[in-house]
Parts: structure tokens; C-alpha cells; sequence
């Protein structure tokens, strides 16, 4: 398979993860405006509980997520189904019982968390209920890391993107209609993740490895496992650290409003990571095999080609948020939460370069510089603290922003510049340069026609958004800015779209 065909993997499983995703998120999003509608301050609530048994979830993890797709992908191109189910059991060995124990911790201190740390007793019954939804992360994330291993992306964004949302946005609307307020959005998000659990784990065995749950015996791995994943434990925790240590912060600092209102900008400036999820879903196991296989100039060129998607892709969803911040916020959340748009500039910055940095940390996990990517992590997260501690309480929501924008940007430099010195790869390209003229240009004509209609109206401003993606498209072509294989693949890709279409037809 040449560089082409692995580029138009994964452009076409990209395709398929990123309409999952968008679907994932709009319904994602509307349960954010649903919760949201209950009040900035029993939203901040929620969100803080949302952040801690996040936390809690990862170390219960035990950065064993890119560890499990990394060996999957790895036996599976050897074809040894002994040591995948290892992989698995392994895994499993590994990470629950860690799980439980804290679920147990949170479940117990949630009334010493909520009264000392957040000055809250509000806090204390929704602690106790997501400290359930422990478990129930760890294994599914597991499971699913297995079928990411195996490539079959599609299951793994039906389940996760798809069927939870759907399932969480059904049922919270049905417990806030019957009046059981925030305690409701709890409880409809523990069986969202139940059901996220049981369907991971039947196609796991139902449609990709058939081998679970047979009498195969397993070749248990579990000391490589874990020493591949260490430095991740603490990375994993590091990532969360940089994306919700401001939302702590703001909490123990401020107040519960200024939390639910922060926290309608968080999702929306985290819509640019929607396109290097769903390419990185498959970019990691294609380079792992091409790793495997000794092709290091292959990753190279994937590399650099991958990251320039993202970059295409991302950079109009960033320039349409820049210019309708506060319509967004507005159409979607309401006026209480358009004091947000501040935050929310700032934020989208910092994402944009986060964007970009996951090729070069999918690059560091292939060839084992685990330790790398922890200590990047390290410097971004102390630097998030510091600046979170020492601006919130002075500038509220927009010292957090800055605060984590800025070490976003230091994790993507200090990401590119190591891989560069291991790999010699740089994504960075002169095309670059062209989209993003492309983008200011659409920006300007946009902005100009923009003034004579009303773009608080939800209707206008999605055509608004619309224009301005065919403005940005138009002005990448003219300025030559896609290379033949990009073209290739494009074609490609959209002949396949339309077989798929005339099938379902």
C-alpha cells in the first residue's frame, strides 16, 4: 500500500468519524444548552462534577488508552490473537480494580470536597452519583481502545459520539421534565455511560474480535503495558489539568455562575478538535503499522499531510467563531451567557494550535518517546497553574482562558520542535500561508455584509457560516493552495461519498 492509499484510509475513515463527531457534538451541544437552561450556577455545579470524575477517570486509566491501541494495531499486524486478547485482559487487570477503589474515594469524600475545596454543599449528592460513572469510563474506554486498534472506527463513533449522546440528551430531557432538575442530568448521564459500556463491550466481541471471550489463552503483557503507559498516567491527567484546572480554579475563586458561564466557551472553542480526533482515530494505528514495518518515510509524508488537513479544516470553523463569538453564545445559550465571548476569543487560539499538536504526540507514542510527551505535559501544566492561580482571582474567566490558551501554545512548540529533532518532520508547510490569507480575506467579506442583517437570528447565522465555507473554499482553490495528492484524495473521497449515498438510495 503506497502513501496515497494510506492517506486515503485516512481521509475516508477520518470522513466517516468526523460526521459521527459533528453529529456527536451538535447533540452534545444541544445537551449543553438543555443543562444550560437550568441556571449558570446549577450548571457550574454540574460542570464540576463533570471535571472530578474526569479526573478520577483518567488515573483510573492508568494511560493505558493509547497504550492498548498501540499493541492492538501492533499484534494485529502480526496476526497474533493470543496476544491482543492479552492486550485486553491485561488491561482490564490493570485498571479496574483502581477504578473501583476510586469510586469508593469519591463516593465517601464527596461532602469533604464539596464543603472544604468548593464551598458548596450543593456539590455533595451530585459528587456521590458520578462517582458511579467510574467504572463504567474505564472499561468502555478500554473496549473501545481495542476497536480503535482494529481500525473500525465506525463502531467506535456510533457508540461513543452517537448512541451516548443521543441516549444522555433523551433521558435528561425526559428527568428535567418530570422536575428532577440537576440530581435528573445526573442520573441520565451514569445510564448514558452504562449503555455506552454494554455496546462496547458486544461489538468488541460481536463484530471485531470474536476471541474475547473464548477459551484462546492469552499472552498477558502486563508489565510492557504498563511501562508503556506510565509516563501516560501522568500525561493523561497533565492534558486534563491544562483543560480544567481553570474551571477548578474559577469555582474554588469566583462563583458557581462564572463556572457555567466559562463553561459554555469551553465546548465551543473545543469544536476544533472535532477534525485531529477523527483523523487521529486512524492516523495512530496506519503510522504504528507503517512503524512496525520500518517505512519511517511514509510517517513522515502522512504526517505532514494529515496536519495539513486539520489545519485547512480548522482554520474557517476558527475565523467564523472569532466573528459571531457573541451570536453563538447567544442563539445557543442565551443572553446570561454571551459575558462569556471574552473568554471565548481567547480560547479558540489556543485550541487551534492544540489542533496541530496531536500528529506530533500520535508521532512520540509510535516510537516510544512516551516520556516526552510527559515531560511537554509537565511544563504546559505547571505554567496553566500558575497563571490560572495568579489571574482568576484578579481577572476571572478570561485570566482562565489565557491561562490555558497559552500553555496549548507552549505544548504545541515544544511538541513540534522535539519531533523535528528525533524525526526531522515539520508540518508546517508554505500552503499554510495561503489558507490563512484565504481565511482573513473571507473574514473581511463576511464581516462587510454582515452588518446589514441581524445575526442573532439563528437562521442567519447559520447561513452566515455557511457563506463563509464557500467563500474560504473558493479562495483555496485560487490560490492553489491543495497539491495533487490532496486533490487525488479529495476525488476520491467524494466518489466514495456518493456511492455510499446512491446505495442507501
Amino acid at each position: 500500500m503506497n502513501i496515497y492509499k494510506y492517506s486515503n484510509k485516512i481521509a475516508k475513515g477520518g470522513f466517516v468519524l468526523f460526521f459521527g463527531m459533528m453529529l456527536g457534538r451538535v447533540l452534545t451541544y444541544i445537551y449543553v444548552v438543555l443543562i444550560s437552561k437550568l441556571g449558570s450556577s446549577k450548571y457550574g455545579l454540574l460542570s464540576l462534577g463533570f471535571a472530578i470524575s474526569l479526573f478520577l477517570s483518567t488515573f483510573a486509566l492508568l494511560g493505558l488508552r493509547t497504550g492498548v491501541v498501540r499493541y492492538t494495531s501492533y499484534y494485529l499486524s502480526k496476526k497474533n490473537n493470543r496476544a491482543i486478547k492479552g492486550v485486553i485482559f491485561s488491561s482490564i487487570r490493570l485498571s479496574l480494580p483502581l477504578s473501583l477503589v476510586l469510586t469508593v474515594f469519591l463516593f465517601i469524600f464527596s461532602k469533604q470536597i464539596s464543603l472544604n475545596l468548593f464551598h458548596n454543599p450543593e456539590l455533595i449528592p451530585i459528587l456521590k452519583l458520578f462517582s458511579l460513572t467510574i467504572p463504567f469510563i474505564s472499561l468502555s474506554t478500554l473496549f473501545l481502545s481495542v476497536i480503535n486498534g482494529f481500525q473500525k472506527i465506525e463502531y467506535q463513533t456510533g457508540i461513543k459520539e452517537i448512541f451516548e449522546n443521543f441516549i444522555k440528551l433523551i433521558l435528561t430531557f425526559i428527568l428535567i421534565y418530570f422536575g428532577y432538575d440537576v440530581l435528573g442530568v445526573a442520573w441520565a448521564y451514569i445510564i448514558s455511560l452504562i449503555v455506552t459500556f454494554i455496546l462496547s463491550f458486544y461489538f468488541l466481541q460481536k463484530k471485531i474480535f470474536s476471541s474475547f471471550i473464548s477459551k484462546l489463552k492469552p499472552i498477558l503483557i502486563d508489565k510492557e503495558l504498563l511501562l508503556f503507559s506510565l509516563p501516560l498516567i501522568f500525561t493523561g491527567f497533565l492534558v486534563l489539568v491544562i483543560k480544567w484546572v481553570d474551571v477548578f480554579m474559577i469555582g474554588i475563586f469566583r462563583t458557581t455562575s462564572e463556572v457555567g458561564i466559562y463553561n459554555v466557551a469551553l465546548p465551543t472553542a473545543n469544536l476544533l478538535v472535532i477534525v485531529p480526533t477523527a483523523l487521529m482515530g486512524l492516523f495512530m494505528p496506519i503510522i504504528t503499522e507503517l512503524y512496525s514495518k520500518r517505512k519511517f518515510n511514509d510517517i513522515k509524508v502522512l504526517s505532514i499531510t494529515t496536519s495539513k488537513w486539520i489545519f485547512f479544516v480548522n482554520l474557517p470553523l476558527f475565523f467564523i467563531i472569532l466573528l459571531f463569538s457573541k451570536q453563538i453564545l447567544n442563539v445557543a445559550f442565551g443572553s446570561e451567557y454571551v459575558a462569556g465571548y471574552g473568554a471565548l476569543l481567547i480560547l479558540i487560539f489556543g485550541y487551534l494550535f492544540h489542533s496541530l499538536t496531536h500528529p506530533y504526540t500520535s508521532v512520540l507514542g509510535v516510537i516510544k518517546k512516551t516520556n516526552l510527551i510527559l515531560y511537554i505535559m509537565i511544563v504546559a501544566a505547571l505554567i496553566n497553574v500558575l497563571l490560572n492561580y495568579i489571574l482568576i482571582p484578579k481577572i476571572g474567566i478570561i485570566g482562565g482562558a489565557i491561562a490555558t490558551s497559552f500553555s496549548l501554545f507552549i505544548s504545541f512548540l515544544l511538541s513540534a520542535i522535539i519531533v523535528y529533532k528525533l524525526t526531522k518532520i515539520n508540518t508546517l508547510e508554505t500552503n499554510y500561508f495561503k489558507a490563512i490569507f484565504a481565511g482573513i480575506i473571507s473574514f473581511f467579506i463576511i464581516y462587510s455584509i454582515s452588518d446589514f442583517f441581524d445575526t442573532n437570528s439563528f437562521f442567519i447565522l447559520i447561513s452566515f457560516c455557511l457563506l463563509f465555507l464557500l467563500v474560504y473554499f473558493v479562495f483555496l482553490i485560487i490560490f492553489k493552495s491543495l497539491n495533487e495528492v490532496d486533490k487525488k484524495i479529495l476525488f476520491g473521497f467524494f466518489n466514495g461519498f456518493k456511492k455510499r449515498i446512491r446505495k442507501t438510495t
